[in-house]
């Protein structure tokens, strides 16, 4: 029997009254105890670490938010650990949020949470997937790594996009590109270091090789297609034809010859190509613009004709002469020396580019494309009357143009042109007609002669100025002793100057008694001499001077002593016809030794200094 029966109780009835509630009390508080137990027990097997629950807000504090998770206690929620993709990093209470568990404190009951671990669980298994299979991704650029790259938002999950890996179609400021939706290929992905790596570089190539194979698959020779000029070198242009950029040569653009790409087309324009030939295998196209039309070479000689007279526009001037168009692709090529009647310096002094000009076909060249093309033969010929404009003798006014070693060239009128010789600008020696002359000065002359036919005037300047021969002649005279300077030196002998235009000769067997190699052993420019003349050419304007016996009696030469020659008569009679044969030359060179018709009265040989000098000195011509 048990010893709580009404049997075995002996207490009063208010005792008993008092134990049956203190009994109550106790099995109700046991009761209490072992549910509580219960539901703990419960809660934790539950809610585990890395569970991902949803719950509500109840509170926002500043470093923590508590979360209804239907927990004995509220879920701690850091506010470092909300999802870094919240609009301003805001929450509300009573809002619904989804959170993953990090950590529970089973002495304290308390659960710890967080929303971006949640939101990433959540979105890697999907991300892990597209890594494997090599699918596309799509997100957000949401702010910029200075230096590094941006940061990515795959739909709740942060990636990083390296700069190198952003791609040629996108802008590089984050300003444009915050909030873009644009496409990525997963490049690393680590679920334990949470590491994400994306490109979209390899995502446009990928797309790229795609779009390529597809156009070689529809691709034709022959096939036109609109395109769009996406970069421009010097040796041709790149069009992108639809994904894929083939390559129009400089050679292809138009049908005449172009050094580089005409500034007409402009990076991002459209463009209009013909495809020549492709490559699929080495990924190549070539295009062709100039191919869109027919060559407009073809026949144009019944077009332009030789001697026919056309119309132009000058599209280039050159060194050598200036390029005329005649039709689309068609250039002439008019010479510099077809440009005008005279002798410009410059093409750019006759035309200019974008004249309008009237030109004669001289040649045409279809196979080579070429014409050559006059511009003056449309002008009227100035040396048609230059023999009756410009007689001998005729005095006019000109401007020097062009200065040579030789003369000057004096410009008479446009397009005629005659020259000075050296010898024809001053009675003296000229060294150089620089000496006297300069370009652009204005100098009046004497026409010499006028030849139309060979395009030639010769003309002087010296014959208008007395001639310094007649005074020279007048005031020295042969033997006469005078003081000069030296001048010039040569190896056949040294000048004196003699007056301020007449410089006269010192051979170099005339400058000392003893044998000298050259002159400059004796003498140097400048030196102050003296000399005797020993001849004067007043037709050829020579002075032969010597610095030999200057005062004393002329140096006859004379002939053999007369015992050699009574001895040589005798021998040459022995020796009959061939004695007098050797006789004769004998005679003709001692007359040639000593030849009195070039004795002056004094004794002294009158050569000219061509007798003298020969093929080595100066002649009329070189004069």
């Amino acid at each position: 029997m048990r010893e709580d029966t009404p049997e075995a109780d002996c207490r009063g009835p208010e005792e008993r009254e008092t134990g049956r509630k203190t009994e109550r009390w106790l099995w109700s508080m046991d009761s209490k105890i072992k549910m509580e137990d219960a539901f703990s027990e419960s809660d934790v097997k539950t809610y585990s670490r890395g569970d991902t629950i949803s719950g509500t807000v109840v509170q926002v504090n500043d470093n923590e938010i508590l979360v209804d998770i239907g927990y004995k206690s509220e879920g701690i929620l850091p506010v470092a650990e909300l999802s870094p993709f919240r609009d301003d990093g805001v929450v509300n209470e009573g809002e619904e949020i989804e959170v993953l568990v990090t950590y529970i404190d089973e002495e304290k009951g308390t659960v710890y949470a967080s929303e971006k671990q949640a939101v990433y669980e959540k979105r890697i298994d999907v991300l892990e997937e597209a890594h494997r299979a090599g699918e596309v991704v799509e997100g957000d650029i949401t702010s910029e790594v200075r230096g590094a790259g941006y940061h990515v938002n795959l739909d709740g999950i942060r990636a990083f996009l390296p700069g190198s890996h952003l791609g040629s179609d996108l802008p590089s400021a984050i300003d444009e590109l915050r909030g873009k939706r644009i496409k990525f290929k997963i490049l690393e992905l680590s679920r334990r270091d949470k590491n994400l790596v994306v490109s979209h570089k390899v995502y446009v190539k990928e797309l790229e090789r795609e779009q390529r194979m597809a156009l070689f698959d529809s691709l034709e020779k022959g096939q036109e297609i609109e395109g769009t000029v996406r970069s421009i070198v010097d040796f041709g242009l790149f069009v992108d034809i639809g994904g894929f950029e083939g390559l129009v040569h400089r050679s292809e653009i138009a049908w005449k010859d172009l050094p580089v790409p005409p500034a007409e087309y402009k990076v991002g324009s459209t463009a209009k190509v013909k495809v020549i030939d492709f490559d699929k295998e080495k990924g190549k196209v070539s295009l062709s613009i100039k191919r869109l039309r027919s060559n407009p070479w073809d026949g144009i000689t019944d077009r332009y004709p030789v001697g026919a007279q056309v119309d132009g526009k000058v599209v280039s001037v050159t060194d050598f002469g200036a390029f005329v168009e005649l039709e689309q692709d068609v250039e002439g090529l008019v010479h510099v020396s077809e440009l005008s009647w005279g002798h410009p310096d410059n093409p750019k002094d006759v035309v200019d580019e974008g004249n309008e000009v009237k030109v004669v076909v001289l040649g045409c060249d279809e196979s080579a494309h070429r014409i050559s093309l006059s511009l003056r033969r449309t002008q009227r010929d100035p040396w048609e009357d230059v023999a009756a404009k410009y007689p001998r003798g005729q005095v006019v006014a000109g401007t020097v143009t062009k200065i040579t070693d030789f003369g000057a060239f004096v410009k008479l009128e446009d397009g005629v042109e005659g020259l000075v010789h050296v010898s024809e600008i001053d009675w003296g020696h000229v060294n150089h007609p620089r000496d006297v002359l300069k370009e652009d000065d204005e100098v009046e002359v004497k026409v010499l002669s006028a030849d139309p036919n060979e395009r030639r005037i010769s003309l002087s300047i010296r014959e208008l100025k007395d001639n310094p021969w007649r005074r020279f002649v007048d005031k020295f005279a042969i033997d006469q002793v005078i003081d000069g300077e030296i001048t010039e030196i040569k190896d056949f002998g040294a000048f004196m100057k003699i007056t301020d235009d007449v410089d006269g000769l010192i051979h170099v067997s005339e400058i000392s008694d003893e044998r000298i190699g050259t002159p400059g052993d004796v003498l140097t420019i400048g030196d102050k001499v003296q000399a005797k003349i020993i001849g004067i050419n007043e037709e050829k304007r020579q002075v032969r001077l010597t610095m030999r016996n200057l005062f004393g009696p002329p140096e006859i030469p004379v002939g053999p002593p007369p015992e050699e020659a009574g001895r040589g008569e005798r021998e040459r009679s022995a020796a009959g016809g061939r004695g007098r044969t050797r006789r004769k030359e004998r005679s003709g060179r001692a007359k040639e030794k000593v030849d009195r018709r070039f004795l002056d009265d004094g004794g002294h040989e009158a050569l000219s200094m061509r007798d003298l000098l020969g093929d080595s000195g100066l002649d009329e011509d070189q004069e």
